[in-house]
């Protein structure tokens, strides 16, 4: 086995359970051109049994920094402890052959249901601005120690209910803080016109490249915006910005049944300078 080694740049280290976990790094998502979310799902035949995680959506991502090592990893999630795994090569585990790319027949009820899952969830938690980090414990008794972990801190996403008196924070950088800070304490919800200046802006910003149109999810736009799925959400006034702000040639993509909705997707065609004097850059 690999146990590897800890790095030489003296990383961050944290004990869980007395053992030393070291920070690897945060999970890079893939973004479209404008820096959108790039999720995707699978639309697959009817007689196709799905596991209980097989509908998506889903994310692309990968974990750079990750060295080719035995061992346990830990993912903190807004920095609390959601999810224990073991592993035999964490590079692979969060490559594109296991966590960080699903592939049709991962969706199966016999595929992987565990990639189904916890790709699902990251892509989850980056939609609401918090970001997914990875530490790890080189050991060569991986599964006793990941079966030891799990008892005592029933992480979420390990399908446990958690104890309040365990709940585990990541440590937090102080400029972290700072941040977290400024979005709780900003003023009003989001408007109409909020959302429609933040759409203006996501379209602008194909300005002088070659993309015949874009397409807006309106859980992209409110969370560009702020207070998505917070108490002060507007997703009705998200939803009728994107709808007011369409111009002939533009089409729904995806509506939700009862009309608005976090899926909403609507595709606008561009350039907009001659499409619509409602749409002004």
């Amino acid at each position: 086995m690999t146990l590897g080694r800890m790095p030489r740049t003296g990383p961050e280290t944290r004990p869980l359970a007395g053992r030393d976990f070291w920070l690897v790094g945060a999970l890079q998502i893939r973004r479209t051109a404008i820096g959108l979310l790039d999720e995707y799902a699978y639309d697959l035949a009817p007689d196709v049994k799905i596991n209980a995680h097989g509908t998506g959506p889903y994310c692309s991502f990968g974990l750079p920094v990750a060295p080719k090592a035995t061992g346990v990893y830990a993912i903190f999630v807004g920095g609390d402890l959601c999810y224990i795994g073991e592993c035999q090569d964490l590079a692979g585990r969060f490559s594109a052959r296991g966590y960080g790319e699903i592939h049709p027949r991962n969706c199966h009820h016999d595929g992987q249901t565990t990639n189904c899952k916890i790709n699902a969830r990251v892509l989850e938690a980056a939609k609401i601005g918090q970001t997914a980090r990875v530490w790890f414990c080189p050991s060569d008794e991986r599964k006793t120690l990941e079966t030891e972990l799990i008892a005592h801190f029933s992480p979420p996403w390990n399908g446990r209910t958690g104890d309040p008196d365990r709940r585990v924070d990541e440590p937090t950088p102080p400029r972290r803080c700072v941040a977290e800070r400024s979005r709780t304490s900003t003023g009003h919800a989001p408007r109409k016109k909020d959302f429609e200046k933040a759409l203006a802006g996501m379209r602008a910003e194909t300005q002088g490249r070659t993309e015949a149109s874009i397409q807006i999810r309106a859980g992209d736009l409110h969370a560009r915006v702020g207070h998505y799925l917070g108490p002060n959400h507007r997703m009705p006034s998200c939803c009728s910005a994107m709808r007011s702000l369409m111009a002939s040639g533009d089409r729904f993509v995806y509506q939700p049944p009862r009309g608005d909705g976090a899926r909403l997707t609507i595709e606008y065609q561009l350039p907009r300078s001659n499409r619509s004097a409602r749409i002004v850059f």
